[in-house]
């Protein structure tokens, strides 16, 4: 089987931007986890990129839960013990105007500059069309002035494009092993 030039191309930039990150920015990325029913639990990495200053850890991040998608009130932490210990988590109510919110506060130095922590985990209620994405906002603070830092988006993981360029680098090489 012989691919036309155009698809090898295609295939190229899809294997390129399932790999290319944001290139100065926080990273959470979620790993969701059906439950049953309309259960899930969502299992959460932070990556310090050193966006915040060099030398500056995360200290205090919040996830936002939109209460049109999420119950609310089925919002529960489940860190795992050793990762729970280090931080003080706790699930924020949701306002007029303001999401529900998984905050968590470091009790130590928090995730230093080029670091990642793994393993923040909420269990849920799906409340939204269809199944969730895994994509929601999230905000960092400074813990004592409570200026916002940054915000951004989850990435979900694993992500449906390194997914797709995957399969299609596998499907070429497979397709290029026949025909030689």
């Amino acid at each position: 089987m012989v691919l036309p030039n155009r698809l090898l191309g295609l295939l190229a930039l899809l294997l390129a931007a399932s790999w290319a990150g944001p290139s100065r920015a926080t990273v959470i990325t979620s790993e969701l986890t059906a439950l049953g029913g309309d259960a899930y639990r969502a299992v959460y990495s932070v990556s310090n990129d050193g966006s915040l200053g060099t030398g500056t850890a995360i200290v205090l991040f919040d996830l936002l839960f939109d209460p049109a998608e999420f119950l609310e009130s089925s919002l529960a932490i489940v860190t795992p013990p050793a990762l729970g210990a280090g931080w003080d988590e706790l699930v924020l109510g949701s306002a007029p105007g303001v999401p529900a919110a998984y905050d968590a506060l470091a009790l130590g130095g928090g995730i230093a500059d080029g670091a990642t922590a793994s393993g923040f985990a909420v269990e849920f209620t799906w409340l939204g069309a269809g199944a969730p994405t895994g994509v929601q906002p999230f905000a960092i603070y400074d813990p004592e002035t409570f200026e916002l830092l940054e915000s951004g988006v989850t990435v979900p993981e694993p992500a449906a494009l390194s997914l797709l360029a995957a399969a299609a680098a596998s499907a070429l090489l497979a397709a290029r092993g026949r025909s030689a």
